[in-house]
């Protein structure tokens, strides 16, 4: 009996993590796309699994075996999961369907053949096994790839979005291995059930599984900013929010630039020990971004705020930086009007309005700055959000 209740328990976190994970739909689409396909999936399942042990829904008991088959959808979709998560893709791509080919053929190849005999020699299950095994290791082979690649081995430099960054490791690799572990499980299971019973052999083990998943349900619920990606962060809507910006990819720490002259030379000896510290302050005014909102906004003023020499300011951009200045405040400004238009500011306001609020002084250059960033128009951004 309790271990019935934690498979309704089970079921219950899955779909209010399913609830929670729709509501933040808009900040990271296709992700949360994959991700709520897998809790659908899982809670569904224990779900079942629980009122049919308690004796409810026994209507539906024929019908087990046949939907426990669907769970195969978990692996092409955890694939897709970790792909888009990476890429923060917000947009369908049709072409990720193909992933789903397989999938649904077996089903429906595996139920008609089910259903059609009563008696399959013991050659039709290893085989089907088999090929399903295959397919599994395909796939985890294929998401170690890409997190290994784009996640687990990326070094977190970055002095703002480290935490952040470190966090979405975390949760993958929790992720990828819980995965891995509860698909062999029940691949395994779906080829000793007994089809006539429609009950999976060793199903005393699935206590285990649910300890598992209310794990992952809870990680979900105690800390939905897993589910922005990469680049927006925990409040968009906020003035204060954290919005993450891939600073480590602007930032030298140790410059092998060679001084260009005798005077800055001798500012390396006064600069070089205080570079961390110049940079984390910088990137604090970044966040609060009302400086770059002046159109006018300069490297001298950058300095003042800062308290430093205008010329520590110029060396730190001149051997420090991958960006010039200039090129810095166009992305940070560029990335400030991502996150206003995806926070329907666009809804009350123009596009000129927009420009002039994230600090450029007309709409010209800041649709040159924004295509430029971004590879489309402002317009076609907002289409295709």
């Amino acid at each position: 009996m309790i271990v019935n209740l934690l498979f309704i328990i089970t079921g219950i976190f899955g779909i209010l993590t399913v609830i929670i994970t729709l509501s933040n739909y808009r900040v990271n689409r296709m992700m949360n796309f994959y991700l709520t396909l897998i809790f659908v999936l899982i809670s569904i399942r224990f779900l079942l699994n629980g009122f049919l042990s308690f004796g409810y829904l026994g209507f539906l008991k024929e019908h087990y075996i046949n939907y426990n088959k669907f769970l195969i959808l978990i692996i092409p979709s955890y694939y897709l999961y970790f792909k888009n998560l990476i890429a923060n893709q917000k947009s369908f791509i049709k072409k990720d369907l193909v992933h789903f080919v397989f999938p649904i053929v077996f089903l429906a190849l595996n139920i008609s053949i089910v259903s059609t005999n009563k008696v399959l020699p013991s050659f039709f299950y290893f085989s089907t096994f088999f090929v399903l095994f295959l397919y599994n290791i395909s796939y985890c082979f294929l998401a170690y790839y890409i997190l290994n690649k784009n996640v687990w081995t990326q070094k977190d430099k970055a002095i703002i979005d480290g935490k952040y960054a470190s966090l979405i490791k975390k949760w993958t690799l929790f992720l990828f291995f819980i995965l891995l572990i509860i698909s062999i499980k029940l691949f395994m299971a779906l080829f000793l059930e007994d089809n006539r019973t429609g009950f999976v052999a060793g199903e005393r083990f699935q206590w285990l599984g649910a300890i598992v998943w209310i794990l992952t349900f809870f990680k979900v619920l105690i800390s939905p900013e897993i589910l922005y990606g990469y680049t927006i962060s925990n409040n968009p809507l906020k003035e204060s929010a954290t919005f993450n910006l891939p600073f480590d990819t602007d930032w030298i720490l140790e410059s092998n630039k060679d001084q260009k002259n005798i005077q800055d030379s001798k500012l390396k000896e006064k600069i070089d020990p205080n570079i961390a510290r110049y940079i984390s302050e910088i990137e604090k005014i970044t966040l609060d971004f009302e400086l770059f909102k002046e159109s006018k906004f300069s490297m001298n003023d950058l300095a003042i705020k800062l308290n430093i020499p205008n010329s520590h300011v110029n060396y730190l951009y001149k051997y420090h930086s991958k960006i010039s200045f200039s090129d810095y405040k166009k992305k940070i400004r560029i990335h400030r009007s991502i996150l206003l238009i995806e926070s329907n500011y666009l809804k009350t306001n123009t596009i000129e309005s927009l420009a002039k609020e994230v600090g450029f002084a007309s709409y010209n250059p800041f649709f040159t700055s924004f295509k430029s960033s971004t590879g489309i128009s402002p317009q076609k951004y907002i289409l295709s959000i």
